[in-house]
């Protein structure tokens, strides 16, 4: 699909996005009225709409030749999770105030949602959004003769980053599953990489208007990030889900989880064997050396998203009218963007036996191009 399709579509999604919480088109210059319910429910139906549509178009891109380019579709689908989930959390406020009638007023959420932030992460050029988070070089120290010794103890120290990132993140995921019904989790990590429409689609018979638009979105928060994440992946995941919920609610460190996960240990051992049997010059394993150390902050700024996605989930747990059935979706999204870091730090390492994206090359494979003549 030419990305000229793509830009077409985002910037209509965009110009949606921007209006959703506008005032009514009924308003004049001298009488400004605040959407209806009616106005709202309408907008929502249309940006639902294009969501689903610009999700599968942006999901072409993660398979580009180009890294640029499929770390900028990543960072659209991961902008178009937050975006969607900002949304939903506007109209869930609305919800809570609103007594249900179509052509009420119902103004706009306390704190007016703003997208703009994200919004410049989708309606853009992929490659150009890419290469904000794409590993560089000349960003770092480097590019001095140094020795195998010091090659492998940048290599190391990359990976021992990417896993303490992987664990933080995790920490700070299960803080916020903390109060969640076990059982509930259970069930939410049993459908990691399954449809979140199907299971969510009764709310709609037993919430407000307005609430089943913002389970639309939050529907469309999950589709983005599992398509930024790719379905084998997440699939592979569902199985491991439910042990790393489990590990982690009973206090294993999470570091070291992530170091299991990862096996890091195996991945040290043949970095080291390779370095050291390159007989590579000092140049070439300096120059090596300033593109390992370039992956760890490349995933920081990679992962930065998934952050705001789990600020946004955290917001719905204070709202009255996420409670009950919408906590199983939030429990979801949850374990998936906890899925989603753990698979995108596993491109870093190079886990042998986990799934991986595959849109980076890792310390294993950066070592590699940069010893092993083409």
């Amino acid at each position: 699909m030419p990305q000229n399709d793509y830009r077409t579509s985002a910037a209509s999604y965009a110009a949606g996005m921007r209006t959703l919480f506008a005032p009514s088109e009924e308003s004049t210059r001298s009488s400004i009225r605040a959407a209806t319910e009616d106005e709202l429910a309408g907008r929502a139906d249309n940006l639902v709409e294009q969501s689903a549509a610009l999700i599968e178009q942006t999901a072409v891109y993660l398979n580009a030749d180009d890294m640029a380019t499929r770390l900028g579709a990543e960072q659209s689908l991961l902008a178009q999770a937050a975006a969607s989930l900002r949304a939903a959390d506007g109209l869930l406020e609305l919800a809570d105030e609103s007594d249900g009638e179509a052509t009420r007023s119902v103004g706009a959420p306390r704190q007016p949602q703003t997208f703009d932030d994200l919004l410049g992460l989708i309606d853009g050029s992929l490659a150009e959004i890419g290469a904000q988070v794409e590993p560089q070089a000349e960003m770092t120290r480097s590019g001095a003769s140094t020795t195998p010794a010091e090659l492998i103890e940048t290599s190391n120290e990359t990976m021992e980053q990417v896993v303490a990132s992987v664990g933080t993140f995790a920490r700070g995921t299960v803080a916020s599953l903390i109060g969640l019904d076990p059982a509930l989790l259970k069930q939410a990590a049993g459908m990691l990489g399954s449809e979140l429409a199907q299971a969510v689609t009764k709310l709609g018979e037993n919430v407000s208007r307005l609430v089943s638009k913002a389970v639309a979105f939050i529907v469309q928060a999950y589709d983005s990030l599992l398509a930024a994440m790719g379905q084998d992946a997440a699939s592979a995941l569902r199985q491991q889900a439910a042990q790393w919920v489990e590990d982690l609610q009973q206090g294993e460190a999470l570091n070291e989880l992530a170091d299991a996960l990862y096996q890091t240990d195996d991945t040290r051992v043949r970095v080291a064997q390779l370095v050291e049997d390159s007989g590579a010059p000092g140049p070439v394993l300096g120059k090596t050396q300033a593109d390992v150390e370039a992956l760890s902050p490349g995933f920081q700024s990679r992962i930065k998203l998934a952050g705001q996605i789990r600020a946004g989930l955290g917001l719905l747990k204070f709202i009255p009218a996420a409670k009950g059935p919408l906590e199983l979706a939030t429990g979801v999204l949850y374990l998936a963007l906890l899925g989603y870091v753990i698979v995108a730090g596993a491109d870093y390492v190079d886990a042998p036996r986990l799934a991986r994206i595959g849109r980076v090359p890792g310390v294993l494979e950066t070592v590699q191009a940069g010893l092993i003549p083409a």
